[in-house]
């Protein structure tokens, strides 16, 4: 007993006092400093594999369940002793394995997301990468596609100033030559002009000459005058009856008169009873003036005028050929006249167009709406005459326009052609017989007669009658009735031997002053139209006259236009034959051989267009 008692207190207390100092130092040693935390049967260690072994941490917890307090420490260490550990390592081992293997599969799980992170990233950047590039390919597209644009708009900037230029050039070159051309021109006409003149002033001379020299037509004997006749003419308004001429075999005054006595169905006494008769309930006021005259304008407003060139007309490749009215029958043709058969009259109707045309630069023609046609004369100086006719070639229509654009009208009478009936009805039928209530040296002007005679003066008297309506050039040239209505003067120095329409040069001097008159009245209004009317005596048959008259009318209006310079469109021809004779005798009659000329434009325009 005291050997055990010596044993215990000399080697067994020792030894087991120094086991339960080594054991904390060592697991100081041999493991970190872990926080206290409440016993636990089992206890888990997390650790970096590899860093703490197996063999190490199962003394470890052995020790620390030893370690617990009281009976229950000691129990576990009795029953460890017991079991010989076994169990619990294996438990613990699977335990561990289990967190290594769950800690492998986090790592591996994080490790596969953080792979997918950054293959998003990287898809990412190449997104990025891919939309940058596609951003600077159009970026590039675009500077390329701008450059180009530019380099396209510098290039037609760049032929469009060389086409400007070249232009410019050529407009320079253009006006160059156009101002060189028309300074020809002007000089050529200037020129021509000139000459002209010089050679008109030498035909003046030459006709003044001739003038001076015995006429070979001065030894005629003249006719002798009849007393009573003479009264009556100087004043007409004392009787109803047809007023003669105030000389013996002098045919009626008035040419309306000397139709009805041409007519063959009754005798010329019961005519004019029957004419003398209607004349006693006509009621004649004589006007003051032409728009006085020209019956329903006075108080209207001013007329509205449509311009000539105010149409759009078609073109046309030829001289246009026109209808024929009703009832009209061509019984002969010779160049542009043609004599005319209707009813119980015949005429002569011709072309004026190519009397205008003379030394014209162009003519041409243009089809209008309802079947009419636009004539255009261009003249050097840059007038162009346009005349305006219905289906049946009659002027409707007649102006004259300068180089500034001014219009200056001769006939416009458009109702007649929206009125346009195929057959020609004389306007004059449907007036009462014309009652002269003027004097006749009053109402007719001979120039062989008269000296001293203001012809201006005596064209510009109003009509002797109110005009109904505005006439056409037609109506008034085919209407005895309506061609009374003004004043006429009878050109009987000129005189014309048989068959001829030649007029002399002491005969077309005998023109001076009535030529004068009428380059007077056209100063003040350049549209005034003139009708000159040719007359033959009755040795020949209707149609040879009917020729022969026409081309003395227009051969004095020629030689108006070439000597005194008076516009051709301002003067209309007609001829008559021996329709009108002034001395009523069948035999060659050299005072029926003649040319009268009326001042006509109040009859074919409206005077209010002229104010």
């Amino acid at each position: 007993m005291l050997k055990r008692t010596r044993f215990l207190a000399t080697v067994a207390l020792p030894i087991a006092s120094l086991s339960f100092v080594w054991q904390p130092v060592e697991a100081a040693m041999m493991r970190p400093v872990l926080p206290h935390v409440a016993p636990a049967r089992v206890l888990q260690v997390q650790a970096e594999e590899g860093q703490f072994g197996d063999d190490l941490l199962i003394p470890k917890r052995r020790n620390r369940d030893d370690q617990g307090s009281g009976e229950e420490g000691k129990e576990r260490k009795r029953n460890r002793e017991d079991n010989g550990g076994g169990a619990s390592n294996r438990e613990a081992k699977e335990q561990l394995d289990r967190q290594r293997e769950e800690r492998r599969e986090r790592k591996r799980e994080e490790s596969r997301q953080k792979e997918e992170r950054q293959d998003r990233k990287k898809e990412e950047r190449q997104d990025r990468k891919k939309q940058r590039d596609v951003k600077q390919e159009e970026q590039r597209q675009q500077d390329g596609k701008q450059k180009a644009r530019e380099e396209r708009r510098e290039r037609d900037a760049d032929r469009d100033r060389q086409r400007a230029e070249e232009n410019q050039q050529r407009d320079r070159e253009e006006r160059r030559k156009k101002q060189r051309d028309a300074e020809k021109d002007e000089q050529r006409q200037q020129d021509g002009k000139q000459k002209a003149s010089e050679e008109r002033r030498e035909r003046q001379r030459d006709a003044e000459r001739e003038r001076k020299r015995p006429d070979e037509t001065a030894g005629r004997p003249r006719r002798e005058r009849d007393k009573e006749r003479e009264r009556i003419a100087r004043d007409p308004s004392r009787t109803t009856g047809t007023i003669e001429l105030p000389f013996i075999d002098g045919a009626a005054v008035l040419d309306s008169d000397k139709d009805w006595d041409n007519r063959r169905d009754r005798s010329r006494e019961e005519l004019r009873r029957e004419r003398e008769e209607k004349r006693r309930d006509v009621r004649v006021r004589v006007p003051e003036s032409d728009r006085d005259a020209q019956v329903g304008w006075e108080g209207r407003e001013r007329m509205r005028y449509e311009p000539g060139d105010r149409e759009r007309g078609e073109r046309r490749d030829r001289r246009p050929r026109y209808e024929d009215r009703d009832g009209w029958r061509v019984e002969r043709e010779v160049d542009d006249r043609s004599v005319i058969n209707f009813g119980d009259r015949i005429i002569v109707r011709s072309d004026d167009g190519r009397r205008l045309s003379r030394n014209a630069r162009e003519t041409y023609y243009e089809d209008l709406p309802n079947g009419r046609v636009r004539e255009v004369i261009a003249r050097p100086n840059g007038d162009r005459v346009v005349t305006i006719r219905n289906r049946y070639g009659e002027v409707i229509q007649r102006s004259r326009i300068d180089g500034d654009g001014r219009e200056y009208v001769m006939f416009y009478a458009p109702e007649i052609d929206r009125d346009s009936r195929p057959t020609f009805v004389d306007p004059g039928e449907r007036l009462p017989p014309m009652r002269l209530t003027i004097p006749v040296d009053e109402y007719i002007v001979d120039t062989s007669a008269e000296e001293g005679v203001d012809y201006r003066a005596f064209l510009e008297r109003p009509p002797v009658e109110p005009v109904e309506r505005v006439y056409s050039l037609a109506e008034v040239k085919y209407s005895a009735r309506i061609r009374d209505k003004v004043r006429r003067i009878d050109l009987d120095t000129i005189t014309f031997a048989t068959g001829s329409a030649e007029i002399s040069m002491n005969q077309a001097a005998t023109l001076r002053e009535v030529a004068e008159a009428m380059n007077e009245i056209l100063d003040k209004d350049a549209g005034e139209t003139f009708l000159i009317e040719g007359h033959t005596d009755a040795v020949g048959s209707d149609e040879s006259n009917l020729l022969l008259s026409d081309e003395r009318a227009e051969a004095v209006a020629n030689i108006l236009t070439d000597v005194y310079d008076i516009p051709p469109e301002n003067l209309a021809t007609q001829g008559y034959g021996e329709r009108f004779l002034k001395i009523d005798t069948d035999a060659g009659e050299q005072l029926n051989r003649r040319v009268t000329i009326r001042r006509v434009t109040p009859l074919v325009k409206p005077v209010a267009m002229a104010e």
